[in-house]
């Protein structure tokens, strides 16, 4: 695109609006190619490492329980016993004694192209605020992946617990019909239209307000069987003014304002702010140390929290 740096603003073809739209979805394609390739995008190294190291370590834990006998662990070289809880000595045993090599994980991590891994990131956050609207479970899925490895990363427990939960969900803890609903299932739509999902969490929050307004005209009235009362009709009465709506070809009032191109405000609220002096430019190369997110993962520690979070799913 003929940019000298990533800072340059990039070149169009001059004849790009006399193009017809094929050839402007092939221009695109090209050009998309060709950043995908300079920036590689596609580079998962990072990936395959972390996958190998919980590989080697689960390995390790297969050996290990081999050598477990109810509450013991007993060496099968020497017959000394360990208990369960002293599995850490277990293994220092095996190393001093009877010279075992068990896996260590390299915690070296280099310095690594910051625009690369920006540029991924906020590909990956716009994927999957469209896959949400366009309710493709397929796509949700896959972007959880990602998003769980940077959530481990920066310690974001709660989006790391409830993205792990929904990827256990349909990979393993519900049967394949059950797993196939819940998939397809991850977002509503009010609206009508392929565009206008939203998150099943966005509903429930919906859902609370709407319970929260009945309960404030209760007054001093409200009480816990009320709440409950007004929980379990609150969608039941919903359902019944829709069919009322429907029988009784009502017209419906506009449930939604026109759009607003937000793009110029945005502008000079940028422009103001930076004439201020709170925002200001950094250069790309004051990110010279930065490093990647997910080979910043401890992958001793993200074996640990998933052993974990397998015996919690199977109790």
């Amino acid at each position: 695109m003929d940019m000298e740096d990533v800072t340059s603003d990039p070149s169009s073809p001059q004849l790009l609006h006399l193009m017809s739209p094929e050839q402007k979805v092939r221009w695109l394609n090209e050009i998309s190619l060709r950043i995908i390739d300079n920036l590689k995008l596609n580079e998962l190294s990072s990936v395959n490492e972390l996958r190998d190291n919980l590989l080697a370590l689960n390995a390790e834990d297969d050996q290990l329980k081999a050598m477990k006998q109810e509450d013991i662990y007993k060496c099968p070289l020497c017959n000394r016993t360990y208990k369960c809880k002293q599995v850490s000595w277990f293994k220092k045993h095996l190393i001093k004694k009877h010279h075992w090599t068990l896996h260590t994980v390299s915690t070296d991590v280099k310095a690594t192209n910051a625009v690369q891994h920006f540029l991924f990131m906020s590909l990956l956050f716009r994927d999957t605020m469209d896959s949400y609207k366009m309710g493709d479970g397929e796509r949700i899925l896959r972007n959880a992946y990602f998003e769980w490895l940077f959530d481990s990363s920066v310690k974001h427990t709660k989006y790391k617990l409830w993205l792990w939960r929904m990827i256990s969900y349909v990979i393993s803890i519900l049967g394949v019909e059950d797993s196939f609903e819940y998939l397809w299932n991850m977002t509503v739509n009010f609206k009508g239209g392929i565009y206008n999902n939203i998150p099943n969490d966005n509903c429930v929050e919906l859902q609370v307000n709407n319970i929260k307004r009945e309960l404030a005209t209760q007054g001093a009235n409200k009480s816990y069987q009320s709440a409950k009362n007004i929980c379990m009709t609150t969608q039941v009465v919903d359902a019944i003014r829709e069919q009322l709506v429907r029988t009784s070809k009502t017209v419906r009032s506009r449930r939604e304002r026109p759009v607003v191109d937000k793009t110029n405000d945005i502008v000079h609220m940028v422009k103001f702010l930076r004439q201020q002096g709170p925002v200001k430019d950094l250069a790309w190369k004051s990110y010279s140390s930065f490093k990647d997110p997910i080979k910043c993962i401890d992958a001793d520690e993200l074996h640990i929290w998933i052993n974990r979070q397998k015996t919690i799913a199977s109790i």
